[in-house]
C-alpha cells in the first residue's frame, strides 16, 4: 500500500515522534509511506539518516499538494488530528480536498480513560464535504488500538539492570516547570563516596552546574532512544512517545503529562496511574503516586524532595512490576497491526483494484 501520514507539529518531539515512529513502522513492512510535516528541523534531528527507502518526508510548507503531489495514497493517517486547529497551516485539508475517497483515519492521543473504548473506530462525516473520518484510540486494553511496540528491540525485552549496590542512574526528559533543579539540589546533598544518584538531563531545560550530579546528554535519534533508556534504572518522561518507551523499557518511571488549561491531564493522570499501579503494594502505590503529583507541580502540598527520598526503598518493588508490566504490554494489542488490519476491511481505492 501506498500510505501518507499528516504529522502537524505542536509539541515538538512528541507529534514528530510518534509520527515517525508510525512511519517507519509501516515502512518496514513493505508499505511506501509519505510523511507529510511541518517541522523539518524536528524530523532532522530525530531522522538524521534514511535507513529504508520505502519512507520519505515531505516538507509540505514547502510542497504545493495540489499540483506537485501525484501519488494516489491508499490511506491517509493524521496522528493528533484533533489538535490540528491549533496550527496555522493547514495542509491536512488540502489532502482531504484532494483525496477525498481515500480511508481516512485520525489517530487520537493515548490515554486509559474508558470512554475511549466506545468511541474507538467510530466515524464522524463533514456535513459540506461529505468527507468520513474516522477515530482511532490508541490504548492499553483489548477494546483500543493499542501501543506501537513491534520495533521495540528484542534484545532489550525482560531485560533486567543488574544490581548497583554503588548508585543509581537517573534519566531525566521533563518540560521546564517540573522540579528539577530540586531533584539535582536533593541527590547532591545525599550523595556519599559510597552512593552516589547520577543524572542524566535530555533535552536543554536545565543547564546543570560543574558541581552537580547531573550531566547534559547529547541528543540521540529515535532509533537510539530505546538503547538509551536501557542504561538507565529510574526513568523521568514526559509527553507520550518517551512516556510508552519508558515503560517498554521496563524501568520504574515518573510520568510528566502535557499539561491543559483546562486542567484534564489531572484526572488523565490519574485514570492511568490506577491502570498501572494496581499491582502495586499500598505503600509502594502511595509513594509513587506522591512522586507523580509533585513533579507534575499539581498537588503544592507535596514537596517533591521529601516524595522522592520516601520513593527510593521502594525501587526494588517498582522494577519488579515495571517488567511485568512491560511483558504485558509488549503481549498486548499493536498499534501498526490493528492499522492494518482497519485498513483491510475498508473498500478498495482504485488504486487496489483498477478495474473498477
Amino acid at each position: 500500500m501506498h500510505i501518507g501520514i499528516v504529522c502537524k507539529v505542536i509539541d515538538n518531539f512528541g507529534d514528530a515522534g510518534f509520527s515517525l515512529r508510525l512511519a517507519k513502522a509501516l515502512a518496514a513492512k513493505g508499505h511506501c509511506v509519505d510523511l507529510f510535516h511541518d517541522e523539518p528541523a524536528t524530523f532532522q534531528a530525530l531522522y538524521p539518516h534514511s535507513v529504508n527507502d520505502n519512507l520519505r518526508l515531505i516538507d509540505a510548507v514547502k510542497t504545493n499538494i495540489e499540483t506537485e503531489y501525484r501519488q494516489t495514497p491508499d490511506l491517509i493517517l493524521e496522528p493528533f488530528g484533533t489538535s490540528s486547529g491549533q496550527t496555522a497551516f493547514r495542509f491536512d485539508l488540502a489532502l482531504k480536498s484532494r483525496f477525498p475517497r481515500t480511508p481516512w483515519l485520525l489517530i487520537d492521543y493515548l490515554s486509559s480513560e474508558k470512554w475511549i473504548e466506545s468511541f474507538h473506530l467510530n466515524t464522524s462525516t463533514d456535513p459540506i464535504t461529505g468527507h468520513v473520518t474516522t477515530f482511532f484510540y490508541p490504548g492499553f486494553t483489548d477494546k483500543t488500538g493499542g501501543l506501537i511496540h513491534c520495533d521495540y528491540p528484542t534484545r532489550l525485552a525482560g531485560k533486567q539492570q543488574s544490581t548497583n549496590n554503588t548508585g543509581l542512574n537517573v534519566f531525566v526528559f521533563a518540560y521546564p516547570n517540573a522540579p528539577i533543579r530540586k531533584l539535582i539540589d536533593l541527590c547532591n546533598s545525599i550523595n556519599t563516596p559510597e552512593y552516589a544518584i547520577k543524572i542524566g538531563l535530555a533535552g536543554n531545560v536545565l543547564a546543570p552546574e560543574l558541581e552537580d550530579c547531573a550531566h547534559q546528554i547529547p541528543f540521540v535519534a529515535q532509533s537510539e532512544f530505546d538503547e538509551l533508556l536501557a542504561q538507565y534504572d529510574v526513568l523521568f518522561v514526559r509527553g507520550e512517545d518517551s512516556f510508552v518507551r519508558a515503560q517498554l523499557a521496563g524501568k520504574p518511571f515518573i510520568w510528566q503529562i502535557y499539561p491543559t488549561e483546562d486542567d484534564a491531564h489531572t484526572a488523565k493522570l490519574a485514570c492511568f496511574y490506577d491502570l498501572y499501579a494496581s499491582g502495586l503494594g499500598a505503600d509502594c502505590r502511595l509513594a509513587l503516586w506522591n512522586c507523580w503529583l509533585a513533579w507534575n507541580c499539581i498537588d503544592t502540598t507535596v514537596d517533591f524532595g521529601k516524595a522522592w527520598i520516601n520513593l527510593l526503598p521502594h525501587l526494588p518493588e517498582l522494577q519488579t512490576h515495571a517488567i511485568k508490566w512491560q511483558a504485558q504490554l509488549l503481549d498486548g494489542r499493536e498499534l501498526v497491526k490493528e492499522v492494518l488490519t482497519w485498513r483491510g476491511l475498508q473498500t478498495p481505492t482504485l488504486n487496489e483494484k483498477p478495474d473498477l
